[in-house]
């Protein structure tokens, strides 16, 4: 039995309260018969539900999407801070450079230990040369970081070579409770490279003209 038309604008108002409510997923029951022009009103409520579904559909396909877009660039950001935070290199056969530029926050620190190790491992090493040249803002946390980072390689059978240490690392240094045996100091990357060839019994040659 049909209903009369005061209900169907009652269920009509219902329906757009749903939507303005966010639930759009129930549809208005089209009557065949009754009021043309109410008729063609419950059709367009139901299309503008349709619409709104697909439109929420979309959005979270969207956000979705967002999201994992997000992540990827986040770890690929990760990486290529890692990347950068780490430029070990390799100068000769088993002798490893890493030159340190800027600040060593902790975060760093344990990223920096963790590439340069797994370095020494991996390339056999028995020199790692920390070249501290460029390495700014130096406190008792990146001296402790850096003398952590000597006695592993030291437990590894490589030995940590440091290059370029100003005075304030130094200071640092000297007033930490580690052993420094671990480390050996020397002023510049070339006089660490010449260090580890004489130690490998290797003699370089000057050439006069």
């Amino acid at each position: 039995m049909p209903i009369d038309s005061d209900l169907r604008i009652e269920r009509v108002i219902h329906f757009l309260a749903q939507a303005a409510a966010g639930q759009w997923s129930e549809r208005i029951p089209l009557e065949d018969e009754g009021s043309d022009r109410l008729l063609e009103l419950e059709y367009g409520v139901n299309m503008l539900l349709d619409e709104l579904a697909q439109t929420r559909a979309s959005s979270e396909l969207r956000q979705h999407e967002i999201e994992q877009k997000a992540a990827q660039l986040a770890a690929h950001q990760q990486e290529m801070l890692r990347l950068l935070s780490t430029p070990v290199i390799r100068v000769w056969p088993g002798v490893l450079a890493l030159h340190i530029i800027g600040e060593v926050r902790p975060g760093r620190a344990a990223i920096m230990t963790e590439s340069v190790l797994a370095q020494v491992v991996s390339e056999r090493a028995t020199h790692i040369i920390l070249d501290l040249t460029g390495m700014l803002a130096v406190g008792s946390d990146t001296a402790r970081s850096l003398l952590r980072l000597a006695q592993a390689v030291r437990l590894l059978g490589a030995r940590c070579l440091l290059t370029g240490i100003g005075a304030q690392l130094a200071s640092a240094l000297v007033g930490l409770t580690f052993e420094l045996s671990d480390v050996t100091a020397l002023p510049t990357l070339a006089d660490a490279i010449a260090y580890v060839l004489q130690e490998r019994g290797v003699h370089l040659v000057s050439h006069k003209q």
